[in-house]
């Protein structure tokens, strides 16, 4: 039996970096917690954009795992490092928390 579950790992964290910055660049971590747990006040136009590129991370990554067949192992690695990338970010371990809750559910 091989070890095939580690040929896409570059490829993995290379991903998992560029959602996380991609995420970054559009949604700031404190509009984040602002519009998943309802902390201070948004406008319309902020929660409209969060709550898009949100939709979008979680398609990105839903198409990437289907893409690139990854399994257990590689779920969970894209999983790990996208949240790692994440929280140096500045992310809040709660935002982090949630968003890899939602990716969970979605990604079955």
């Amino acid at each position: 039996m091989g070890l095939a579950f580690w040929k896409n790992n570059g490829q993995i964290d290379a991903f998992a970096q560029a959602v996380a910055d991609d995420l970054f660049s559009h949604v700031q971590p404190e509009i984040a917690y602002a519009h998943m747990f309802g902390g201070g006040k948004l406008s319309k136009k902020q929660k409209i954009k969060a709550e898009q590129k949100f939709n979008d991370i979680f398609l990105q990554v839903k198409r990437f795992s289907e893409a690139q067949s990854l399994g257990i192992y590689g779920k969970a690695r894209l999983q790990k490092k996208l949240n790692d990338r994440l929280e140096e970010l500045g992310y809040d371990t709660s935002i982090v928390n949630k968003l890899a809750e939602i990716l969970l559910v979605r990604n079955v």
